[in-house]
């Protein structure tokens, strides 16, 4: 069985309806709950928040422009925060 790779719509859909319903997610983008959880920590180890990878530079843009079009107080949402809404530090 080869790796299923997420498309930059699956990632967009992800980051847009993970935090409301994480089933929704896996059905709609045929990846695993685990699998999601993984390209998470992927972004957040670009941003340097963990040590699990070097990143995926496609996730990371594409999370950037999520925090750019999700402001937090008027302001552009920091990684760190964009971190801790999806739950992947604490």
């Amino acid at each position: 069985m080869g790796k299923v790779k997420y498309t930059e719509e699956h990632v967009r859909f992800i980051l847009d309806n993970y935090i409301k319903n994480e089933d929704k997610c896996v059905k709609v983008t045929g990846h695993g709950l685990g699998s999601i959880k993984l390209m998470l920590q992927n972004i957040a180890a670009t941003y340097g928040f963990v040590n699990f990878s070097k990143g995926n530079p496609m996730y990371s843009r594409i999370a950037d422009e999520y925090r750019k079009e999700n402001l937090v107080f008027g302001k552009t949402m920091s990684e760190e925060s964009f971190c801790k809404r999806f739950g992947i530090i604490e």
